[in-house]
Parts: C-alpha cells; sequence; structure tokens
C-alpha cells in the first residue's frame, strides 16, 4: 500500500480558483479531527473560507457521534469555515449543500454515478448495494460578542484506501474512489474541486437563499421517493415514505400510519 503524494499549501494553492475558501489554509499532518482544529481556530477570528486539510486524524468523528476512520495519506479530510453572517438564517441546509458539493465534485472528477442519502451521506451502487464513499458533519458554532453564528463543515471522502486498510466490519458497506474506478485519484485536485463547489453554492445560498439548493439536492438524493426507515436520535424508529423536504432541509416522512413527520437527525435506511 502507497499512500498519496504529500498534501502541501503549495500544490492545493496552484489548483485553487476560488475567491474566499481557501484564501487561508491550514495543511496539518496529523490532528484529533479537522473540524475541532477548525472551531479552535473560529472562535479565535479565523476568517470564513479558512479551510482545514490533515493527513490523518486520530479521532475523526462522523454524524451521530460515529468515528471516521482516518488512515495517514490516502484519503481527503478536510473542514471549511461558512460564516458569512446573512447566510445564518439558511445555516440548517449547510449540511445539504456540503452533500452536494461532494456528488458533483466525484462525478466531475471520476464520473461515478453516485448520490445522496439524506441528509448527507454520498453513496455509489455496485451489484445492488449502496456502499458509502463520503460523509459529512457540520457543526454551528458561536463568535463574537455579537453572537454571529458560522458553520464548520467537515467532509471526508475515501479516495486511495484500498478494500484491506477497511475496518472488517465496513468492508460490504464502505468504499473508495479507488475502489470504484480502479485508479488512484489525485487528492489536491479533488480538494480544488470541491472547495471550489462549496464556494459556488454557498454564495448561492447567502445571495437568493435555499431555493436553489434545496432544488439541486432533490436531483441528486436517491432517498426522496423511496419507502425508508428512520433510526430517530435518543431510540425508536419509524417507517414510511420519504416524500420531500421541508423548509428548513428536514426530511418529510409519510408515516404508515399516514402521518406527515419532519425529521430532523436520524439514520436512515433505505429498504427495498
Amino acid at each position: 500500500m502507497t499512500a498519496s503524494p504529500a498534501l502541501s499549501s503549495d500544490t492545493i494553492r496552484a489548483h485553487l480558483r476560488t475567491r474566499a475558501i481557501g484564501a487561508t489554509l491550514s495543511v496539518q499532518d496529523e490532528v484529533d479531527s479537522t473540524n475541532h482544529f477548525l472551531e479552535n481556530l473560529a472562535r479565535a477570528g479565523a476568517a470564513h473560507g479558512t479551510v482545514v486539510v490533515a493527513e490523518s486524524q486520530t479521532a475523526g468523528r462522523g454524524r451521530l457521534g460515529r468515528p471516521w476512520v482516518s488512515p495517514r495519506g490516502l484519503n481527503l479530510y478536510v473542514s471549511i469555515l461558512l460564516a458569512q453572517a446573512q447566510a445564518s438564517p439558511a445555516i440548517t441546509w449547510i449540511p445539504l449543500l456540503a452533500a452536494v458539493a461532494v456528488v458533483e465534485t466525484i462525478k466531475n472528477v471520476t464520473s461515478l454515478p453516485v448520490q445522496v442519502k439524506w441528509p448527507n451521506d454520498v453513496l455509489v451502487s455496485r451489484n445492488g448495494r449502496d456502499r458509502k464513499l463520503a460523509g459529512i458533519l457540520v457543526e454551528a458554532i458561536g463568535r463574537g460578542e455579537a453572537g454571529e453564528r458560522a458553520a464548520v463543515a467537515g467532509i471526508g471522502i475515501n479516495v486511495n484506501m484500498p478494500i484491506e486498510v477497511f475496518p472488517h466490519e465496513l468492508r460490504t458497506s464502505a468504499t473508495s474512489l479507488l475502489i470504484e474506478t480502479g485508479h488512484p485519484v489525485e487528492r489536491v485536485c479533488l480538494l480544488a474541486t470541491l472547495l471550489g463547489e462549496v464556494e459556488g453554492l454557498y454564495d448561492d445560498l447567502c445571495e437568493h437563499g435555499p431555493d436553489g439548493i434545496a432544488n439541486a439536492y432533490r436531483h441528486r438524493c436517491g432517498t426522496l421517493g423511496k419507502r425508508v426507515r428512520v433510526e430517530l436520535v435518543g431510540g425508536g424508529r419509524v417507517e414510511g415514505t420519504a416524500e420531500g423536504l421541508a423548509s428548513d432541509g428536514a426530511l418529510r416522512l409519510r408515516s404508515d400510519e399516514g402521518k406527515i413527520l419532519e425529521i430532523r437527525a436520524g439514520d436512515v435506511v433505505h429498504l427495498r
């Protein structure tokens, strides 16, 4: 197993075409988690668009408190500070925005037919089974005396990770770009494309509100229209049909009892 060429600020900047996102860039060899590292920078006054990239994480985190496997030099672990005040009313859309950005990035770089499972798991289907390529963890934080809200968008993409590096329990449910395409993928190109996608979508969110993001998400989400089971945070489950999105990005579910529920946190399972 050979790690990808090391990421560096110079190589990343040479590929960037963004205006604000990545203008401040921190490339770390190892952190506990890129989100935690960036949250500390944000509370110390880091600028909107600050990006933290790490070669490895010792305590990478996914949604619902799950660990994120983060071997050195193989994948992409990145966190982005989104802190323009005018986006605060639409901050609940940032997890879905990030999912659209990841899907578009992977399609542009690899042409793989990826889609989103609500809210922001990025999946590829092979032999009739969905496998996870990327995960997103967005955390809202308060900044400054005025209580300005900002978001740290953490994105993990399995890039050049061979199957034998995955824990045994994940080998049938997770995958990487290397496994799916059959060849290594240049991480710096993937990262630069991702940051460009995030910037374009976030600018649109700030200027025009969430309607454009909602429409883009609907076209890329494989959950909508499906029969699903939702494992609720805190226990319990509900089954029904995923009918659409609420005004804040929550999943609108018609339960088997005919009730319309709005799910804002939970683990979705697509039912066949």
